[in-house]
């Protein structure tokens, strides 16, 4: 088809006619003008179908006709048509007598020697000549392709040539690359941008705001045919937003086939149908969507004609559609029937399941429908992603099933597993067991997603009774293995079952590790550090949680409440130890990531400890008591491990006891008692809170099985306790030798791990024994160092009696009445009232009865 843009004494317009509506391109028009005054003569615009090409070529055009002194020439080419002569017949219709002259003497041989004459002969037009050559992608034959080349190379500097197609690629330009090309417009250069895409629609009625305007640049890609198309489609609608563009309709159709499909044979069309359900491809995967041979040689044709966007940087390389033609596509997928689609989304899920892309698999197992091809994707796919902490993104998609296969056992398990990973155990659904049939992975499976709710529910120990071995054997699937070791390990680490969920954190964690999940293997090296705390090496528990941060910044530092639970422990050695650090903040960051990430009964431990470090900061005692008391009673629906009740016990006994808050002391240890049973540590609680009610008798009778041994503690640190309060009982005994060895071995006990704040618990009278510095075991050089953070926290018992106070307390030794002190002293009786009640503070005693007793333990009778 030959356009001649202006004849002498003729005023026709070249290529097509302008429409209603047209959007001047200015900055585009201003760069094709441009290139025509610098010193290379060809231009190039190669786009996708419908990208706007012949429309700017033709605005550009109406332009140059204004200029005398141009000739411009417009040839589009037609499949089978597309030949030298033709550009030689449309250079023929310019009314130029020099020109047709020089044209007439070249024979009308198809050769490379023709070409280069038929190029010379333009030097001989009057006039500028602008050739513009549009869809030259019609080039099919390859000598017809390298004489057009030819042609371009030889063209004198009086003429400017433009080639215009899909695709530049058939016709060899690489030489005159080299040389230079004015001007390259490709597909993103001639993507709309914002402020067209407004002026497109404004022309059209409609006036988009600047978050739709985005939404139709994010959809289109600024694609001029994409914009055509929403318009279409929205078929007289307010708004062009529709949620999909609807393949069927037929105006859509037409104009797509017109458009875009027209030189595509039916081979590539189902290429293109059957590539379109993912949203990128390899080679290797286009191969298995469309069965086809030839998989290279049609994604080269595709990318001559524009059609495909690619490749990317990946390796492997991926290719991809403009967004709105790949919804056009699956719209004509959908309505071919007879579950094409399904098959194709199966075949992608299966293909990405293979390559090691849980979340790709995923998405097309979903879409494929749940079927005995796609069950072992959901599980193992899905698997994978709650492992790797994208649990929420699995709920998301498992929501987008139909209602029917929702209800499918395997869609079941793994939607309970998503729940249950993000705290919500009221929509995990226990799958029960499917009979003789069930498989060995399905019930591990199931067995797993019963332990995990039991751990966020209750009854941990009656779920780890009935599993038996079916939590600990394999399966042989990996994700389901390291989901159900998992659990297994933090429900025996939350029953107090220490051995064992090392050992079982230990095969969790290499399984992780061996599948990549990065979520599992922070949480299995968690409960390894958490039971090393529980054992009460607090040094060590320190370092698991430095290298477990190291391994937390190779994956990216992503928000993880197991890993947030070591960074507390790693707070809870220096703060045992009183030293300097930032508790507060420690505590209230790790709260609120793990609070975020499901692990509600953490997050609520949390806050107690937060509040037991404030608890004697706020302005009522009682509203403070009755806050530890909410956070730091166990709950059988937010169970924790018995090991951190015992952990945290005497600290609130001890913050009760300051509050004056007796009996909500009394409840909270009745409940520790319900939920660890009878151990040392419950009896320890008892002793603690008696001495305080100076129930001596009560206290002695609680705490002789623990040091005896005959209870034992699940906390090591719980015999420091025991024997600090072994103390405090001898000085109110009077017994000073027994009372300083019990202080000694408290401090041998608390040195491996630097125990010092459980001496600063204990009270003014085990302070006052360490300042004594009676025995040796008071001398040493850990002694010194408790004594120097005690005085620094201003916890040391340093206070002496004064003169007055020594006699008085020398007068009560010998049982003299307060009157009888007051004649001897010359004193009034309110003065010795005085006295006695400082002695009774310094010697941390409620009662006369205590005082010599106190006073010859201490040292000072």
């Amino acid at each position: 088809m030959l356009h001649s843009a202006r004849t002498a004494g003729t005023s026709e317009s070249p290529g097509p006619a302008a429409v209603k509506g047209e959007v001047r391109r200015e900055r585009l028009l201003s760069r094709l003008t441009a290139a025509m005054d610098g010193p290379w003569t060809l231009t190039l615009v190669s786009a996708p179908a419908g990208s706007g090409k012949t429309r700017l070529l033709s605005q550009w055009a109406q332009g140059l006709r204004a200029d005398p002194g141009i000739d411009l020439v417009w040839v589009s080419l037609e499949r089978g048509e597309a030949d030298l002569p033709l550009l030689r017949a449309a250079l023929e219709r310019i009314d130029d007598p020099g020109l047709q002259d020089a044209l007439a003497a070249v024979p009308a041989v198809r050769s490379a020697t023709t070409a280069r004459a038929f190029a010379r002969a333009l030097r001989e037009a009057r006039n500028r000549i602008v050739l513009i050559v549009d869809d030259v992608h019609r080039v099919e034959d390859e000598h017809t392709a390298q004489l057009i080349s030819t042609f371009v190379q030889s063209a004198p500097g009086t003429v400017h040539v433009v080639l215009s197609g899909r695709g530049t690629r058939a016709i060899p330009l690489a030489r005159r690359r080299i040389a230079g090309v004015a001007l390259e417009l490709d597909a993103r250069a001639l993507a709309f941008t914002p402020a067209e895409i407004r002026a497109f629609f404004g022309a059209r009625g409609l006036r988009l705001s600047q978050g739709e305007v985005s939404t139709v640049l994010a959809r289109t890609e600024g694609w001029a045919t994409g914009l055509q198309l929403m318009m279409l489609d929205a078929a007289g609608a307010q708004t062009v937003l529709g949620p999909t563009l609807r393949g069927d309709a037929p105006e859509v159709a037409d104009y797509f086939v017109e458009e875009v499909l027209a030189d595509l044979d039916g081979e590539l069309r189902s290429f293109l149908e059957a590539t379109a359900v993912v949203d990128r491809f390899t080679p290797e995967l286009a191969a298995v969507l469309s069965g086809a041979d030839s998989v290279t040689a049609m994604i080269d044709r595709l990318l001559r004609l524009n059609v495909l966007v690619g490749p990317d940087a990946e390796d492997p390389s991926r290719y991809h559609y403009p967004p709105l033609l790949r919804e056009f596509l699956l719209g004509r997928l959908r309505e071919g029937g007879a579950g094409r689609e399904e098959r194709l989304h199966r075949r992608a899920a299966d293909w990405f399941a293979q390559q090691g892309q849980p979340l790709r698999a995923l998405q097309h197992a979903v879409r494929g429908g749940e079927t005995a091809c796609t069950a072992g994707v959901l599980r193992r796919c899905g698997m994978q992603l709650v492992l790797d902490g994208r649990a929420d993104t699995v709920r998301r998609m498992m929501a987008e099933l139909p209602t029917a296969l929702r209800a499918v056992p395997t869609v079941r398990m793994l939607v309970a597993a998503a729940e249950l990973s993000c705290g919500d155990p009221s929509a995990a659904v226990i799958v029960p067991p499917v009979g003789a049939g069930e498989s060995d992975a399905d019930r591990r499976w199931r067995r797993g997603i019963e332990m995990h709710t039991a751990l966020r529910r209750g009854g941990i120990a009656e779920t780890l009774d009935g599993a038996g071995a079916d939590l600990r054997d394999l399966s042989g699937e990996e994700q389901l293995d390291t989901y159900a070791l998992l659990e297994t390990a933090t429900a025996e680490l939350y029953v107090g079952r220490l051995d064992q969920a090392e050992a079982t954190a230990r095969r969790a964690g290499d399984l992780a590790r061996a599948i990549g999940a990065r979520a599992a293997e922070l949480q299995a090296e968690a409960v390894l550090a958490t039971s090393v705390l529980f054992r009460g090496r607090l040094r060590d528990a320190i370092e698991a949680g430095a290298a477990l941060e190291r391994r937390w910044h190779e994956f990216g530092e992503p928000d993880s409440p197991f890993f947030e639970v070591t960074r507390v422990w790693r707070f809870w050695g220096p703060y045992e130890g009183m030293q300097v650090l930032e508790e507060a903040e420690t505590l209230e960051s790790s709260a609120q990531v793990i609070a975020a990430g499901g692990e509600t009964a953490i997050a609520r431990g949390l806050q107690g400890m937060r509040v037991l470090l404030g608890a004697e900061q706020g302005g009522d005692p009682h509203d403070a008591a009755v806050r530890l008391l909410d956070t730091l009673t166990p709950r059988d629906d937010l169970p924790l491990p018995p090991h951190w009740y015992a952990m945290m016990g005497p600290f609130a006994v001890h913050a009760f006891d300051r509050l004056g808050e007796p009996t909500l002391r009394d409840r909270l240890i009745a409940d520790i008692e319900d939920a660890l049973g009878d151990t040392g540590d419950v009896l320890l609680l008892r002793a603690i809170a008696a001495v305080h009610d100076r129930r001596d008798g009560i206290a002695r009778g609680a705490l002789a099985p623990v040091l005896e041994g005959a209870i034992p503690c699940l906390l090591p640190a719980s015999m420091i306790d025991a024997w600090l309060v072994e103390a405090e009982l001898d000085v109110h005994d009077g017994e000073p030798d027994r009372a300083q060895l019990a202080l000694a071995t408290a401090l041998a006990l608390a040195e491996p791990e630097d125990h010092v704040r459980r001496v600063a618990e204990a009270g003014p009278i085990v302070s006052r024994l360490l300042a004594a510095r009676a025995t040796a075991g008071a001398r040493t050089h850990f002694a010194d160092r408790v004594r120097e953070r005690l005085s620094a926290a201003g916890v040391l018992v340093e206070e002496e009696l004064t003169q007055r106070e020594r006699i008085v307390l020398s007068a009560l030794s010998r049982n003299a009445t307060l009157r009888q002190i007051a004649q001897q002293e010359y004193i009034s009786p309110n003065t010795v009232k005085t006295h006695v009640r400082n002695i009774y503070r310094k010697l941390g005693v409620s009662d006369r009865d205590g005082v010599t007793a106190a006073a010859q333990a201490l040292g000072l009778l």
